[in-house]
């Protein structure tokens, strides 16, 4: 097999394993203000703000953490400490889980799509 077959069949084998799990985790802690950071050509803005929230996250606390595998089993953890007054922090971890489903399925139908085509 050449370096380019074998280099796609790596690349198509990760996003499969990519696809068979979906984690979703929210944290809150000290207020980042994304809207001044700015990227270059080097270092993309979005880029950037997943560092600088990666960075926050030895300070911050943990709201919830969901974990889906292909084959149905899920996990699913709810920080109890958080109190009827941060609900909007589980809404907002709900609301994430959601949009992240959705876009797994969308691009699943995707690369369905592809291949079939």
């Amino acid at each position: 097999m050449s370096d380019k077959l074998t280099n796609l069949k790596t690349k198509i084998e990760a996003v499969i394993d990519d696809l068979a799990t979906l984690e979703v985790a929210s944290f809150t802690g000290a207020e980042i203000k994304l809207d001044q950071i700015e990227g270059d050509d080097n270092n993309p803005k979005h880029k950037k703000v997943f560092e600088t929230i990666r960075a926050g996250l030895t300070t911050s606390t943990l709201v919830a953490y969901s974990r889906f595998e292909v084959d149905g089993d899920a996990m699913n953890y709810t920080n109890s400490d958080l109190g009827e007054g941060k609900k909007y922090l589980l809404d907002a971890h709900n609301g994430m889980v959601e949009g992240a489903q959705k876009s797994r399925k969308d691009f699943f139908e995707f690369v369905l799509k592809v291949i079939r085509n």
